[in-house]
């Protein structure tokens, strides 16, 4: 139920929609040989949240032709905003063969480094490259994102300084 403890009353979901970091170019889909390091989508939390669910959306089919490596994708968390100072991984994903357009593959993150506070980024980062003669494929990531239940008006992040506070300048209307 809405509202009680350890509930959600909102879920969020970070898609190529609504990037909403100034040093990301553009929310295009992606390839499936995407190279290792790339650095994909990053999306800033704008509120107390915690990870629910990490996945993709198959853009275009995926074929491996022959398969030699299947594809990594890992989501990670900045506790840093724009910096990758801290920077810890959530869970990860293989880019499965023979995935077909429009299928949809998700995974459930342990409880580790889910929590975010006001200001963390959620990264998109490839881990291990696609490989397999002629690769294709694409694809969208999303994460699926809970609200702290418990959210005060004022939040400390992880090195103690608050980050998500009520301005006591407002107009109400």
């Amino acid at each position: 139920m809405a509202g009680q403890y350890g509930t959600y009353d909102f879920i969020h979901r970070f898609d190529k929609t609504n990037i909403w970091d100034p040093t990301v170019a553009s929310a295009a889909d992606v390839i499936l040989e995407v190279a290792a390091g790339d650095t994909l989508f990053v999306w800033t939390c704008l509120w107390p949240m915690e990870v629910l669910a990490f996945g993709y959306l198959v853009t275009v089919a995926f074929n491996y032709d022959t398969l030699v490596t299947e594809g990594i994708v890992a989501l990670d968390k900045r506790v840093t905003y724009l910096s990758d100072t801290g920077r810890v991984e959530v869970c990860r994903l293989d880019l499965e063969s023979g995935l077909a357009l429009g299928d949809v593959r998700f995974v459930l993150p342990n409880r580790t480094n889910i929590r975010c506070h006001p200001g963390d980024q959620l990264v998109v980062e490839s881990i291990t490259a696609a490989v397999g003669g002629t690769e294709v494929g694409d694809w969208s990531p999303f994460v699926m994102c809970g609200v702290w239940a418990e959210t005060p008006g004022n939040i400390l992040n992880a090195a103690g300084a608050q980050t998500w506070t009520i301005s006591p300048v407002a107009q109400v209307v």
